[in-house]
């Protein structure tokens, strides 16, 4: 395991959003390059305070000191919101290594705050319902939602930079994340100094939304594999975001943006703290590969995915709560 140079690039996208003179171009084509290899990079120049995902951290570190009466208490259920303890996610889904031991960390599921008589949650769309908060840990929930806005709003910047990577004009994935599923995760993984065969942090897997967010860690963990079956870690670097492709945008290209499994390993003597920050289409977005990435030498490889049905999949099959009960002797 190493960091490779140059296989995952710092990418300062500064000039892009002041609207520097073919910025976007150039950074759609960094884009594009890296998509095309290791699907990672890192961000510099995007804009975000400091002190949110520094809030974030701590809000975080917070929540997951609290007694484990109090986190079982706001244990997710039919949907992924709220809490979900160590033991229960086994990523069955995982099209890169066969998985079978849970992932040694907790974690806790943020959406978009909706109030409790807004319409979605009234009409009861899927995948739609009230957040759970800890009701008695001062400033978690204003911290983590003024990051997850921040987030949000820095992922629909990127779009026209990815959309123009794709070929297309820069406004042409915009209709399709109108009404964006995001979800922030607060992630604790135990220490694992001494690893053992089969038994991660987070098991080698694809993300399968579009893109994913990461505010850099204080410890290493996260580690990415190469085409050529080497794993690398992203660069390090302070103030920065690792951005990951994942499993949508695989399809947007027609398999020419391959996602890049990725795994955890926790080998520090201390607790590991991530916030990934997950960008989705809407639920009702069908997903399509685009024109340019489809000619007769690599026709369409994908059929229409509601990405509703996508989501349901993967929940039903990679979570614990989710399967099946044996029955009572």
């Amino acid at each position: 395991m190493s960091l490779a140079e140059g296989r995952i690039p710092v990418l300062d996208i500064g000039p892009a959003r002041a609207g520097a003179p073919g910025a976007a171009e150039d950074l759609a084509a960094r884009i594009a390059r890296t998509c095309e290899d290791t699907g990672f990079l890192v961000i510099a120049g995007h804009g975000i305070d400091p002190a949110l995902p520094a809030a974030c951290f701590e809000a975080a570190a917070r929540f997951f000191a609290l007694p484990e009466e109090d986190k079982l208490a706001l244990r997710i259920g039919e949907y992924n919101i709220g809490y979900l303890p160590t033991g229960a996610q086994v990523i069955r889904t995982s099209k890169v290594a066969e998985v079978k031991q849970p992932n040694l960390n907790e974690s806790f599921y943020i959406i978009r705050d909706y109030p409790p008589d807004h319409p979605a949650i009234l009409e009861k769309r899927p995948f739609v319902a009230p957040n759970r908060w800890p009701p008695h840990l001062p400033g978690f929930r204003e911290a983590t939602l003024a990051y997850f806005t921040a987030m949000e709003a820095l992922a629909q910047r990127l779009l026209p930079a990815v959309s123009m990577a794709l070929g297309m004009p820069p406004d042409h994935l915009a209709r399709d994340f109108r009404d964006p599923t995001c979800t922030l995760r607060l992630i604790r993984y135990q220490p694992q100094p001494a690893p053992e065969a089969g038994r991660f942090g987070f098991a080698p897997h694809i993300d399968t939304n579009l893109l994913t967010f990461l505010a850099q860690s204080a410890l290493p963990g996260l580690e990415v594999r190469t085409a050529e079956g080497d794993w690398i870690r992203p660069p390090a670097i302070p103030g920065t975001f690792v951005v990951n492709t994942a499993e949508m945008l695989g399809r947007y290209s027609n398999g020419r943006f391959t996602p890049t499994p990725h795994r955890v390993l926790n080998q520090n003597d201390a607790m590991r703290y991530a916030i990934p920050f997950f960008f989705g289409p809407d639920n009702d977005a069908v997903i399509r590969p685009v024109p340019s990435c489809i000619s007769a030498e690599n026709p369409c490889r994908f059929e229409p995915l509601l990405y509703e049905d996508h989501r349901r999949m993967l929940n039903l099959r990679n979570f614990a709560h989710r399967q099946p009960q044996p029955a009572e002797a």
